[in-house]
């Protein structure tokens, strides 16, 4: 009997969640509280989770940056067909620390492979989720990573794209400390996921999903992200 992903691949591009991931700063971090537990003679297992709307891999509702205005509201919000559909991914493993993807290479792909058109997300493979870890060896995982240009982030937009995704721990690069990219796209209801990994296992295009929890208000939500690639 056919299935309807018959001759197609799943390609997992979520971080798996425990305690000492990465994490911005500022943010809580993961952790977990056991409960209840049949080894202890209760009827079940269960977990109670400490953790920020930003842990692990995720996605900013426009609320996270936008105070007010059309654009000034949260995952709950988010309409789903904007979250799965084809997805450009785009291989930056040449930036260094604190790199800034520009307009020209996001034209430079488009001419190799074919236009980014609207609707369509755009994936940014910078190769950082190779420094993902837990512990002290995470660390290098939150310094100097690269980003996207503020006006790269205005050319997506003007695109009518519905959402940019990246394997760094943020969309703007470290040096972009007024947060360009993330005020042109969260400002223009385009969504942002960050803490990717696996893009490296991506063709040009994919179908692409990644679906936030229904939170009330939510600036943002983990989320589990995945792609269908042909075999």
């Amino acid at each position: 009997m056919n299935q309807p992903f018959d001759g197609y691949e799943w390609v997992d591009l979520s971080h798996t969640l425990e305690e000492d991931i990465p994490a911005y700063p500022t943010h809580a971090r993961f952790g977990r509280t056991l409960y209840e537990s049949y080894e202890f003679g209760d009827d079940a297992r269960h977990y109670g989770l400490t953790l920020s709307e930003h842990t692990g891999t995720h996605m900013d509702a426009p609320l996270h940056f936008i105070s007010e205005g059309p654009a000034h509201y949260g995952t709950d919000e988010i309409p789903i067909d904007r979250l799965a559909g084809r997805a450009a991914t785009i291989e930056a493993t040449d930036l260094g620390a604190g790199g800034l993807l520009g307009i020209g290479r996001i034209e430079a792909w488009e001419e190799e492979h074919g236009p980014i058109e609207a609707g369509y997300s755009v994936l940014i493979r910078y190769g950082w989720d190779r420094r993902w870890a837990t512990g002290p060896e995470g660390r290098r995982f939150l310094k100097a990573w690269p980003g996207l240009s503020g006006e790269a982030a205005e050319y997506l937009v003007g695109k009518g794209v519905s959402l940019v995704g990246c394997d760094t721990l943020a969309i703007d690069a470290t040096v972009s400390t007024e947060n360009p990219a993330h005020y042109a796209l969260l400002g223009n209801e385009v969504y942002i996921v960050e803490n990717l990994k696996n893009l490296d296992r991506l063709p040009p295009f994919c179908l692409f999903l990644a679906l936030p929890l229904k939170i009330k208000g939510g600036s943002g939500s983990p989320v589990r992200a995945v792609a269908l690639v042909p075999r």
